[in-house]
């Protein structure tokens, strides 16, 4: 008996022996799987310039990491040196995750190592102000951004995101040069501090409407009244002209941009009151509907059929029959370029007495900008000289300014004498008043010049002005 009780006791402690062993192999790591990483020191809030070091207790192995938040991976960036807080952070926000993954050949990675820091500084930058702070405000209005910090460098958006430590660098005020909802956004930083909070400032930012002169209907003598010239400005004849509207001025840079959304002008004079240039007759159709339809005007110009440029295409650099056969609908109240005959009547004051060389004077240095006071060299800021007799500024001189009409040598012997708008068809449209560099020969009322103007073509001596019907 006493035998057999030994024996039992005997394989109880062999069968408990054996289970215990099982369990510990079964609860053992494997060790062909790479130890977790370690994070010195651990997730959590620390000042700024803290080092973080990543280690492992299996040796030989490489560490990746991300701070984006990512799963970390063989191709993922190598720890070397230790992460300084807050550079570790995307964006330079407060808080950032940092996860790392150790590697070894032959090895099974590591299980990811996920840690969380957030840095505390001693002080916090002020929170901007923006001027003006929001309204309504029209194209080419000026911005600023003040923080009462000192040192403090701000950075800005217009597209409505958070501004960061990339984004624009506020130096000096800025134009707001695009219509409709904008947007400005600003936040600024300095070194060892907390960013300031975010600010904004909605603008609803409108076109103004350009400054149009009436010029009465009636009836003047067209051509050259004075002799000399070219014999394409003769005969002289009778035109009897409806009442319409023209700019004051050149239609500007600033005018062009708004509507178009970029500015074609470079070298020759830049800036938002410098007349735009480099602009093609074509441009000028898309531009006159474009801005009509701002408005709410009725759009003037109509390609296969259709008012709408975004049914037009690209805007042709070579010469188009499809462009070419726009059609004018000149009882619209839309924007448009004037007539040959519109053009000259305006530039005349709508009259004949006194019977000017130039537009509004036989001083040419009173009246425009031309090779005789072409200093600096270049396009001026439109209305810097005297206006005529109908407060139009800039006829002579500056910029060539495009007409509708077809340019014909001999149109004068055959033009109606009502309301005429030039020739059926042709190649080059007519320009006129002459350009900055230009002679004053060619900065005359009745001078005309069809070189080099084709619809298509654009230099830096073509701009225009405006005209709506009455």
């Amino acid at each position: 008996m006493f035998r057999r009780k030994l024996l039992v006791i005997v394989i109880v402690i062999l069968l408990i022996s054996f289970i215990e062993s099982c369990s510990k192999k079964t609860t053992e790591p494997n060790s062909n799987i790479v130890k977790t990483p370690v994070f010195s020191p651990s997730g959590g809030t620390y000042e700024i310039g803290q080092s973080i070091t990543i280690t492992c207790p299996t040796g030989g192995v490489e560490i990746r990491y991300t701070i984006d938040g990512s799963e970390p991976s063989s191709e993922s960036t190598l720890f070397i040196t230790p992460l300084i807080i807050p550079t570790i952070f995307p964006s330079n926000t407060n808080t950032g995750t940092v996860k790392a993954k150790a590697y070894k050949e032959g090895f099974e990675p590591s299980p990811t190592k996920t840690a969380t820091y957030s840095v505390t500084y001693a002080n916090t930058v002020a929170t901007p102000v923006i001027s003006p702070q929001a309204g309504n405000i029209v194209i080419g209005s000026q911005v600023s951004i003040e923080c009462s910090t000192p040192g403090a460098q701000i950075r800005y958006t217009l597209n409505g995101d958070g501004p960061t430590i990339n984004s624009t660098i506020f130096t000096e005020s800025f134009e707001i040069l695009q219509s409709g909802q904008v947007t400005v956004k600003a936040k600024a930083y300095r070194d060892t501090w907390n960013p300031s909070l975010i600010v904004s400032a909605n603008y609803n930012v409108t076109i103004p409407t350009p400054e149009m002169i009436l010029v009465p209907g009636g009836t003047f003598t067209m051509g050259n009244t004075l002799g000399g010239g070219d014999s394409e400005e003769l005969p002289t004849h009778s035109v009897t002209l409806s009442a319409f509207y023209i700019g004051k001025y050149e239609v500007t840079q600033s005018e062009w941009q708004a509507t178009m959304e970029f500015n074609p002008a470079h070298d020759d004079g830049v800036g938002e009151s410098y007349p735009v240039y480099y602009v093609s007759w074509y441009d000028i159709l898309k531009y006159c509907n474009l801005r009509s339809m701002a408005e709410g005007l009725t759009p003037v110009y109509a390609i296969s059929s259709s008012t709408n440029p975004a049914d037009w295409g690209s805007v042709p650099t070579a010469s188009n029959a499809t462009w070419n056969a726009a059609i004018c609908n000149w009882s619209a109240n839309g924007y448009r370029l004037p007539t040959e005959a519109e053009w000259e009547y305006a530039a005349r004051s709508g009259t004949t007495t006194p019977d000017y060389l130039y537009s509004g004077s036989d001083d040419i240095n009173a009246v425009a900008w031309y090779s005789g006071n072409d200093t600096p060299f270049g396009t001026k800021p439109v209305g810097g000289k005297a206006a005529n007799g109908l407060g139009i500024y800039d006829m002579s001189g500056n910029v060539y300014e495009w007409c509708w009409d077809w340019y014909s040598y001999s149109y004068y012997s055959s033009s109606p004498s009502s309301n005429p708008t030039g020739p059926g068809s042709g190649s080059n449209r007519l320009l006129r008043g002459g350009y900055w560099s230009d002679s004053a020969d060619d900065c005359r009322v009745s001078s005309r010049d069809y070189l080099g103007s084709f619809p298509y073509y654009s230099i830096s001596i073509f701009g225009f002005r405006l005209c709506r019907a009455n």
